[in-house]
């Protein structure tokens, strides 16, 4: 709802409340016999009734105008996310094309003599030093029995392939 009903809304329905406490006074009025009292009581009660009626009446010329902007927007958010399903069906079938393609191209690698330099250099300080021993390390599982924790791969056993 936009701001047009709901305020006529609002208003016929607190207008209707108001109503009540008027009316109580009438009936009161109309136990003891007081006409003026009454009279009275009754002309509030008819005013707040007109407003009601005009707030209601102010809801009724807003509402179709609501709806009418509404189907407009639920249209253009239709176009939106049609336009935007094609361009994702889009993005798929060029995805599928670059994964079609020829993939036995691989990426090379230079190393650079400062590089190769480094590496000499730390490939002999790894043979000079003594061989990390392993730790005791236990795992657990959560029964609480102990697991054997061995290495899964050495450093060595690691190949990297780059494709395109």
């Amino acid at each position: 709802m936009k701001a047009g009903s709901m305020e006529g809304l609002i208003g016929a329905s607190i207008n209707m409340e108001l109503t009540r406490t008027p009316f109580r006074v009438y009936k009161e009025a109309e136990r003891k016999g007081d006409t003026a009292a009454m009279e009275r009581a009754m002309g509030y009660v008819v005013d707040f009734q007109e407003k009601a009626q005009e707030c209601s009446d102010r809801a009724q010329e807003e509402l179709p105008k609501e709806l009418e902007e509404e189907r407009r927007e639920q249209e253009i958010r239709r176009e939106e996310a049609l336009e935007r399903s094609e361009e994702t069906e889009e993005f798929i079938e060029s995805v599928r094309k670059n994964n079609n393609t020829d993939t036995s191209e691989t990426d090379s690698v230079e190393i650079s003599e400062e590089g190769r330099a480094v590496l000499e250099n730390s490939t002999q300080a790894e043979q000079a030093s003594p061989a990390l021993e392993s730790t005791d390390a236990k795992l657990y599982t959560s029964d609480g029995k102990p697991i054997s924790a061995e290495p899964s791969a050495k450093s060595d056993d690691i190949k990297v392939n780059i494709t395109i």
